[in-house]
């Protein structure tokens, strides 16, 4: 449930401002007068005073020209006297999130001259986190004022109190930017006494423990909508309840508890007109009260990504008129056929349950809930059968019990009745559907889920639906060819179809509208085909793809491009490289070869954040196109044939470089101090080039392995989900990445993004170990070995209390080793070998906990006590050597390129 928190916080706080910002205006602007009738002139004059005031680099307001003011847009004027009655200036809607407007700029006083003034808009505007201007408090006409989402902070002026024929206030603002305005009371509201809907989501209201008393001095009040407030668990004492006409309450995502729920609830009870009742999540915890159940006319109920436990109350069954509820992600964990008995089935048509962790079985008689819509169940623990029973949920639209352990077969006979079906999700289930390969559905579906079901061997032609937009059959035990049929009958828009056995080539694909194809992990041959021009995301990755990379991608819209572990050969082409929204690329372990072009004629920056080229044949200088990619994160060029010295650019050109893999070229020079300019990063690896010179004592400016990795940094960012193609990528980083540590290649998937590393080793590199490295203290493994580094080993390599691994084995090391090692709680692997150290082997209980004791220190003969036998007395006792160099557990003799 954790996992899916910050996504389900996201949709919340979309919808939330979708539902606002398009909540209809509650008196439509007045109509234009008939031809010949002019404003006011003294309001004409006022409203071109209050334009000039504004900066409109959007020209809303270019139709403000002429005699007749009652023509320009989102003017209003009364049929009647000519007077302006209404106003609304909006910037037109954007796609980003927050998105604030082309308006903005100085309200002027001249809006006071529109006296008849009764709606006023300027919602979705931009006036740069100035305060909203006390002067619309004297507006004392207004009966519907709107200034959501327009970027206003400061203070909310009391005066706005003074609008005594207020119907309508919204003051909304995006929650978490920048400017958000507050206000340390609320008692300026008591006096708005004719309001029906208030609306300030987003505002800063934690100071303003009055809120309660206040807008309970609202006795026809209809919608109270207070998200995202930071409303505290501070309430009056009790008072008689106003709130007799409320329908509507939302109080999401304010840091309210148990105590707070009650006690507000308890003043809501009696409330016969509530309709809806909105407290997603606000952190609340134990039970679900009693007192829900007494909101008789409630017809919508959420609670949703609260922390509730145990079962519904069994006064859940009074309320006749609930038809949507909404209890995913929290900690119930009852048996599901017990807690549907609670549940009035009369009228219900939306059942959420998800994330949970529900156990049992679902019951046959699950068909009494003969509204239900839609079902939502996955991420539970659910076990048992799927029930044919469920067919007689004749209305439903959506069922969900993906991620379950739900077993058995799945027929016919269990869609019998669902015509109206469009979206049915299994995955993760062990479920087998089993179907006439004839059958013809009685549904049309827009989605379905069946990932990790048993569908094959045969491909389901079933599936093949002229509504299906998105699909996800991987891992269905499929081992048959792709139909051709498939790819026309269905407007699909995200198919993963991956780790299944699909056989043959792929066709062309130019004509489709795809956005995701992910046919990753099957038995596909041929060449790449062409691809729709509408495609994001592409994985065809562990596969038998083989050929050139398609040339032709100019005009692509790809964000990731997956083609590792095929057969590819060639070069890379610039069109791919110079795709303009690529972001992530990784042709690994291909037979690609050549250099990498400058590309001179693209786009001067790159989208791109991860590149992986790893196990090619690719040579020739590091590449100069990476210049452009400012925004790479991650950058794997590991066994390939790259050559020549490391560009000083490197570290102010990739700023943003959080992990460098270079092992096993041919790499030569000296080690640029310029690396140490990137503060992100945390990963880097050189090993096995031909390196020389110096480690740069600059390595201990590596911010970014001074301090423990965590959810914020830019590698983990990379793996985390998200929404659209955030949330896909992060599938791609679940695979794996082998990482030279502890003596052995490990396999690490999402655990890289917490792995901080310096692997240098296998070069030729000189002079001492800079005792900068000691400030590292983040770092997990550090590997120096097969160099030719001289002197002592700093003492202060003892501050790196992460370290797992630690390898200085075969250098030119002389002197003690320091007794801080001792200190190094982490360490599980340590080695020291073949070196020229002297003096007694510090002791500690780390120390002595590691495996393979005397191999850790071979080699070095002027060292003495425990674990060796040699006597640091003077009496030898026969030195523990092995007889052999290689072989050595915990030893890797690396292969030179």
């Amino acid at each position: 449930m954790a996992e899916r928190g910050p996504l389900v916080r996201v949709l919340i706080i979309l919808m939330t401002c979708f539902l606002l910002f398009h909540r209809s205006w509650p008196a439509a602007l007045a109509p234009t007068p008939p031809a010949g009738t002019l404003c006011i002139p003294r309001e004409r004059d006022a409203l071109r005073d209050f334009k000039a005031g504004l900066n409109d680099s959007g020209n809303i307001m270019s139709s403000w020209r002429g005699a007749d003011c009652c023509r320009w847009n989102g003017v209003g004027c009364s049929n009647r006297t000519g007077h302006v009655v209404a106003l609304r200036i909006n910037s037109p809607g954007g796609n980003s999130y927050p998105y604030f407007g082309t308006m903005g700029g100085e309200i002027r006083s001249s809006l006071l001259s529109l006296r008849h003034l009764k709606q006023l808009d300027l919602s979705n505007n931009n006036f740069g986190g100035q305060p909203i201007p006390e002067l619309i408090g004297g507006l004392r006409s207004l009966t519907h004022l709107d200034l959501s989402y327009s970027n206003f902070g400061g203070r909310i002026p009391p005066h706005i109190g003074n609008l005594s024929n207020l119907l309508s206030l919204q003051l909304n603002s995006y929650p978490g930017i920048q400017f958000t305005p507050h206000s340390h009371d609320l008692a300026w509201v008591s006096g708005l006494r004719k309001l029906q809907l208030l609306s300030m989501s987003g505002v800063d209201l934690s100071a303003a423990v009055d809120w309660f008393h206040a807008v309970n001095m609202l006795p026809g009040l209809i919608n109270l909508e207070l998200e995202f407030c930071g409303l505290q668990n501070t309430m009056p004492p009790a008072v008689h309840s106003n709130l007799t006409s409320l329908e509507s309450l939302h109080l999401d995502d304010n840091p309210f508890n148990t105590s707070l729920l009650a006690k507000i609830l308890v003043r809501v009870w009696n409330l016969p007109s509530l309709k809806i009742l909105s407290l997603r999540a606000c952190g609340i915890h134990g039970p679900i009260p009693d007192v829900v159940g007494n909101l008789s006319s409630l017809q919508t109920l959420y609670l949703d990504s609260n922390q509730f436990t145990s079962v519904v109350p069994l006064t859940f069954r009074k309320l006749k008129k609930l038809q949507f509820l909404e209890l995913s992600d929290n900690f119930i964990n009852r048996d599901v056929t017990k807690l549907l008995h609670l549940l009035p089935s009369n009228e219900l048509q939306m059942l959420h349950l998800s994330y949970n962790s529900l156990t049992g079985s679902l019951p046959d008689w699950i068909g009494r809930f003969s509204s239900l819509k839609a079902l939502y169940l996955d991420y539970n623990k659910l076990s048992g059968e799927i029930p044919v029973g469920i067919r007689e949920l004749r209305n439903l639209t959506e069922l969900w019990l993906n991620s379950n352990n739900l077993h058995g077969t799945i027929t016919e006979d269990h869609f019998t009745n669902l015509a109206a079906l469009e979206q049915l999700w299994i995955s993760h289930n062990s479920l087998t559907v089993k179907v006439n390969s004839t059958w013809y559905t009685p549904f049309r579906l827009i989605s379905g889920g069946f990932s990790s079901c048993i569908l094959g061997p045969q491909f389901p032609s079933w599936l093949i639906q002229p509504t299906m937009e998105v699909l996800d059959i991987s891992n269905t035990s499929i081992h048959d060819n792709i139909p051709a049929e498939f790819w026309t009958g269905s407007p699909l828009w995200t198919l993963d179809m991956s780790k299944n056995r699909l056989v043959g080539m792929l066709p062309t694909l130019g004509d489709l509208e795809l956005g995701t194809l992910d046919i990753s992990s099957n038995e596909l041959t041929g060449p790449i085909p062409t691809l729709p021009k509408t495609l994001n995301y592409l994985d065809l990755s562990n596969n038998n793809i083989s050929g050139p990379l398609p040339s032709g991608t100019e005009g692509l819209k790809l964000q990731a491009l997956l083609l590792f572990n095929n057969s590819l050969y060639g070069t890379i082409p610039c069109s791919l490289l110079q795709l303009q929204q690529l972001e992530s690329l990784d042709l690994s372990n291909n037979l690609l070869h050549g250099t990498i072009r400058k590309c001179p004629k693209g786009y001067r920056t790159s989208s791109i954040t991860t590149l992986n080229l790893k196990s090619n044949n690719l040579s020739g200088p590091f590449p100069m196109f990476l210049q452009r990619c400012r925004k790479l994160i991650f950058l794997d060029l590991a066994y390939n044939k790259f050559s020549g010295s490391l560009p000083a650019w490197i570290g102010s050109m990739l700023p943003q470089l959080a992990l460098l893999r270079l092992r096993s070229n041919m790499f030569s020079g000296s080690i640029p101090g310029q690396l140490s300019i990137m503060k992100g990063l945390q990963y880097l690896d050189i090993a096995c080039n031909n390196m020389y010179g110096n480690i740069p004592k600059s390595f201990g400016n590596l911010t970014a392995m001074t301090l423990a990795p965590n959810d914020s940094g830019a590698l983990s960012n990379l793996f985390k989900a998200g929404e659209g193609i955030d949330d896909i990528l992060s599938k791609y980083f679940t695979d794996s990445l082998l990482v030279d540590t502890k003596g052995q290649q490990l396999e690490y998937t999402s655990g890289i993004a917490y792995m901080v590393n310096i692997d240098l080793s296998c070069n030729g590199l000189t002079g001492q170990i800079p005792s900068e490295i000691g400030m590292l203290v983040a770092l997990k493994n550090l590997n120096l070995s097969w160099n030719s580094v001289s002197g002592i080993i700093p003492q202060r390599i003892g501050e790196l209390r992460a370290l797992e691994s630690f390898d200085l084995s075969h250098n030119e090391l002389s002197g003690e080793i320091p007794a801080s090692l001792s200190a190094l709680a982490s360490l599980s692997r340590l080695n020291l070998s073949y070196n020229n150290l002297t003096g007694t082997i510090p002791s500690g209980n780390q120390l002595r906990t590691l495996d393979d004791q005397a191999s850790i220190y071979i080699g070095n003969q002027g060292l003495c006590g425990p674990p060796l036998t040699r006597s640091c007395s003077g009496t030898d006792k026969s030195t523990l050597i092995p007889e052999e160099h290689q072989g050595m557990s915990g030893i890797v003799i690396p292969n030179y390129v």
